[in-house]
């Protein structure tokens, strides 16, 4: 051990602890281990905690020991010590003596954590420290609880496999008062689910005394159960219901709504009256509560007549995805009640010119479907008058009560006399047409599975197959099955390729000039003080939907706990998109996307090439510590100091300079220029000076001759002028591309006057609602 490592930590001399900090990392990491077996001894004496110096002196020499471990990256090599550590403070007395005191070991133990979880990461040292942590949540001390739960919330990212084997000490912890700790819940649900939902009933008694962010948590955790074991939450639909009127927990309740009503939906009959009225409040919500309202329809007649008026009264919705719902909702009815489909066609029809693709092909379908079934009603009618002698097949569709047999179809012969035998083969013309549309006068099954089955299966394709009745085969979710069946799979590859491409929070199609195209929004991960996006979307219209959508729904799927299928709010957005893309029906349906071989190497690299060319790498890169995509400011806060002063950002410098149309027919022009604040100020003559505002700046892009290349200059694009740009290098290009987007996000930021931009500029990042947009008016689409 180092001389001076060796006098301060055995003769416990605080007056040269100090000078320990004078030393070279490299000159103790060596003495790392000796020195942390040495600080466990002192630390495990019965005097020490009434030992002023002692504890000064082991305060000092942890601090010492942890900055070496950081500095040199040996966290791996001495976790094991750092560990030892923390289960010698465990043998201590770690409950605060006074209110604004802790005890010496508890801040031993907080240190050690802090040095141990900021490599949460890595695997071998959360293998090491994780079960020893938990066991500080036992303890009755609130704020060492409360840093431990922050991180083990840090740890459950990437170590939800460890974190849920104390499940148990986990949920005693929450029950004793320490809700924060609620926030990992969502996180391991998957790994041990079990003790959670045993402990649901305890869970819905803590609700009150939550805040927002543990309570939202919670919901999350109870969405998951209403997956797996809905059942479970039924007594507690008066709870939940008691939080449809929030705008932060009614989308999470009525997405568990949802689940629970497609299982079994008679206990929702009683609050139709409370999701109308939320949905009415918040139409955004309107999705959710039409699929409740058509699980409620399968009940009885009534309740099919109540459901259907609702659906009719809300047609006149503008937004095409609850529209495109709506009328799913419709069709998923009108299988087991085509006399209410019948009743309500001329108000159905009026759609039939509207702009969503998706809209019209469902009313044509619903038109077709109707039409079908008064012609098939004609002729059973001209069938069963002109009957005569011969043996006939009556087949009844459905279980009759105390029915033995359970697939529902009951065949029964009659004789009839032989004077009517002549139209034997009208009649058996009569059956296999009546077999055909067996579906439309099936009675409703008593079995809630059924319904599950077939309303999941009418929202998902939205066609039914008219051969021998649905079976359960062929009513199947084919999205749902194909999740099911490749789930492990889809989570690695898209584990493995978000270091790559950065896959898009939300996509719209746009309704531009001649055809439609795909918007995807990409949204900071970071979300830091200096976020560039802090306040809007980084967006880009691609010309590659199909490998996108197809992304997006394999990401959708990976984030999910279970497989998901197009009855799914997120699913059935995409759904719509590909279905309003693909006018005239060339690129296949949606399951024939979404069940095809994931996107190719040569796929990933256009995508990438298309998010150069877009300059989306210019202002963002990957955090690999944190595991998501993040802007530049995010990524690398310490910017802040090099680009800004006083929270502005400002760069002056010579640069050349070509502006307007036929630039190649122009002289490069060599000007100073500088960007303060709100303006960009350059001088043309010494009496001369002009200013561009920042604020009339749409997009900055810095220009390669290919992606992998270095910038040689970089564009300004404003409303009536493109800029081009040449510095004396590629780090003072990057440094002006980096100040100019700051400072044009700052503008944007605070202008909350100024029209909505098409592209990375928004009013706040929040989902949007039209799946089906029109295009802007302006003719160059932002950036920022």
């Amino acid at each position: 051990m180092h001389e001076l490592f060796a006098k301060v930590l055995n003769e416990k001399d605080l007056s040269k602890a100090g000078d320990l900090f004078s030393l070279e990392d490299r000159d103790i990491v060596g003495d790392i281990a000796t020195a942390l077996q040495k600080i466990g001894e002192i630390t495990d004496t019965e005097d020490y905690i009434n030992n002023d110096n002692d504890q000064s002196v082991v305060e000092i020499c942890i601090t010492r020991v942890t900055t070496a471990i950081r500095e040199m990256d040996t966290i791996e090599e001495h976790s094991s010590g750092l560990v030892d550590l923390l289960q010698v403070c465990q043998r201590h007395n770690l409950n605060p003596v006074t209110q604004d005191k802790d005890p010496p070991h508890a801040k031993v133990a907080s240190d050690i954590m802090s040095c141990l979880f900021m490599h949460y990461s890595k695997s071998r040292v959360m293998t090491m420290a994780i079960p020893v942590v938990v066991n500080f949540l036992s303890s009755d001390n609130k704020e060492l609880s409360r840093n431990v739960s922050s991180y083990l919330s840090l740890a459950a990212l990437d170590n939800a496999d460890l974190l849920a084997k104390h499940m148990e000490i986990i949920l005693n912890s929450i029950f004793r008062g320490n809700y924060i700790l609620s926030t990992v819940l969502p996180q391991i649900y998957a790994q041990n689910s079990e003790p959670i939902i045993e402990c649901t009933d305890r869970l819905m008694d803590i609700l009150d005394q939550c805040d927002v962010s543990e309570r939202s948590s919670l919901f999350q955790v109870f969405s998951m159960v209403a997956k797996s074991k809905p059942q479970t939450l039924e007594p507690h639909i008066p709870k939940l219901s008691e939080y449809l009127g929030t705008s932060v927990l009614a989308p999470l309740v009525l997405t568990m709504f949802v689940d629970m009503a497609v299982v079994n939906p008679t206990p929702f009959v009683g609050y139709a009256a409370a999701l109308k009225a939320s949905g009415e409040k918040q139409p955004v919500h309107l999705i959710q509560v039409c699929q409740i309202m058509g699980a409620i329809a399968t009940i009885n007649e009534t309740q099919a007549q109540l459901s259907m008026e609702y659906f009719v009264s809300n047609l006149g919705q503008t937004d095409q995805a609850v529209l495109t719902v709506i009328l799913q909702e419709v069709k998923a009815l009108s299988l087991t009640h085509p006399d209410l489909l019948t009743h309500n066609i001329d108000k159905v029809s009026k759609l039939s010119q509207n702009g969503s693709s998706a809209v019209r092909i469902l009313v044509q379908q619903l038109r077709e479907d109707n039409q079908k079934r008064s012609s098939t009603l004609e002729k059973e009618m001209k069938s069963v008058s002109s009957q005569t002698e011969g043996a006939v097949t009556v087949i009844t569709v459905g279980n009759p009560p105390n029915s033995a047999n359970p697939n529902g179809v009951i065949v029964r012969h009659m004789s009839i006399p032989a004077s009517h035998r002549s139209s034997e083969q009208s009649l058996a013309k009569s059956s296999r047409t009546s077999g055909s549309t067996a579906r439309y006068d099936r009675p409703i099954s008593p079995s809630s599975t059924d319904r599950h089955t077939d309303r999941l299966s009418m929202m998902s394709s939205g066609t039914v197959s008219s051969h021998h009745g649905p079976s359960l085969e062929s009513m199947r979710d084919g999205v749902q099955h194909f999740c099911d069946k490749h789930f492990s799979t889809i989570r690695n590859f898209i584990s493995n390729i978000s270091a790559r491409i950065p896959l898009p929070e939300v996509c719209s199609v746009i309704n531009g000039r001649h055809k439609r195209f795909l918007r995807l929004s990409f949204l900071c991960g970071g979300k830091g003080d200096q976020c560039l996006y802090s306040k809007s979307y980084f967006t880009l219209d691609t010309k590659l939907p199909k490998p996108w959508i197809h992304l997006m729904f394999l990401s959708t799927q990976a984030k999910a706990a279970s497989a998901l299928s197009q009855h799914d709010y997120s699913i059935s957005r995409l759904k719509t998109c590909w279905d309003s893309l693909q006018t005239d029906r060339t690129a296949g349906s949606f399951l024939t996307l979404v069940t095809s071989s994931f996107p190719s190497a040569k796929d990933q690299d256009l995508l990438i090439h298309e998010l150069h060319s877009s300059r989306f790498f210019d202002v963002f890169e990957f955090n690999a510590a944190k595991k998501f995509w993040a802007c530049f400011m995010c990524n690398h806060p310490e910017k802040m100091y090099d680009l800004m002063k006083n929270g502005t950002p400002v760069i002056a410098g010579q640069l050349r300079e070509k502006k307007g149309r036929w630039k190649f027919l122009k002289r490069w022009k060599t000007r100073y220029f500088t960007l303060s604040g709100t303006q960009i100020t350059y001088s043309k003559s010494d009496q001369q000076h002009e200013t561009l505002p920042v604020s009339k700046i749409q997009s900055v892009k810095a220009v390669r001759k290919g992606y992998r290349d270095i910038p040689k200059a970089f564009e300004i694009f404003t409303e009536d002028q493109t800029y081009t740009f040449k510095a004396k290098g590629h780090q003072n290009i990057e440094q002006w591309v980096q100040c100019l987007h700051i400072a044009v996000a700052q503008a944007h930021k605070g202008d909350d006057s100024r029209p909505s931009r098409t592209e990375g500029e928004g009013r706040g990042p929040r989902r949007q609602d039209n799946i089906v947009i029109e295009r802007p008016r302006s003719v160059m689409d932002t950036k920022l």
